[in-house]
């Protein structure tokens, strides 16, 4: 078994490994579980104020924005966003705009490229995601089941593991929309592992992914702290148990 790993906005692969680093080791300890850390493909600068936050270049992204305006207006949007009546009301409010959502063509690019991975190492048979990765790993699944109803491609993920995260997109007569569950009956089926903190202040995001799942099989562990991965071992403990409860799940 082997996890297909994408970090969040304005990460690396090599910043990422050592973000999980305690969970990685101790998941990886019996040797039937290998990860496979991967740049997003669209390299980047952070927005300014926040080259701080997210440590030593380089940046990239997974899921790339129609222009600066579009990536512009995400992060205002962002900074000025406040809560509303459920998850989804906040994540409506979030998303308003035009460039908000990232183009067809745009999304299509980060599909293309997973797929590339997929293709090259027939031993993935699941993906993770922190932030901005969560969403495109989301939005990947959601692909690879519009894949296998129109044209019979089968599906390769069979379990899904996000940290925080934001809802998926979906491609519906040629437009990109946002999954809420309050706005449509699609769902991810496969065992999904949702890592939230209650302190999270884009926690709207995570539960907003988390309700687009199927509850009977997404499990959600709140490790009580921000956005952030959490790397104590009691915690680490018990998060290795729930995604290997998510593995099982699979039937893996």
């Amino acid at each position: 078994m082997r996890i297909l790993c994408l970090h969040g906005a304005y990460g690396s692969a090599k910043a990422f490994r050592t973000q999980l680093d305690p969970f990685v080791s101790k998941l990886e300890k019996a040797g039937d579980v290998s990860f496979k850390f991967v740049d997003g493909q669209f390299p980047v600068n952070p927005p300014e104020g926040f080259g701080d936050y997210f440590g030593p270049p380089p940046y990239y992204r997974n899921i790339d924005f129609d222009g600066v305006d579009g990536l512009a207006k995400l992060v205002n949007n962002l900074r000025a966003n406040t809560e509303g009546e459920s998850y989804e009301d906040t994540l409506r409010s979030l998303l308003k705009g035009d460039g908000a959502i990232p183009g067809k063509e745009t999304i299509g690019k980060t599909f293309d490229r997973i797929k590339q991975y997929l293709d090259e190492d027939p031993e993935i048979d699941g993906i993770l995601g922190y932030s901005e990765g969560a969403t495109a790993a989301a939005s990947y699944i959601f692909h690879e089941t519009q894949q296998e109803e129109e044209h019979g491609a089968p599906r390769r993920i069979k379990y899904g593991i996000f940290f925080a995260g934001w809802p998926p997109s979906k491609v519906e007569e040629d437009k990109v929309k946002a999954v809420l569950a309050d706005e449509c009956e699609d769902m991810i089926e496969v065992p999904t592992c949702h890592i939230v903190g209650s302190q999270d202040p884009y926690l709207y995001g995570a539960m907003s992914l988390y309700g687009v799942c199927n509850e009977d099989n997404a499990t959600l562990f709140d490790h009580g702290k921000g956005h952030t991965v959490p790397r104590d071992n009691t915690t680490i403990d018990e998060l290795v148990a729930s995604i290997r409860k998510t593995i099982a799940d699979a039937g893996l």
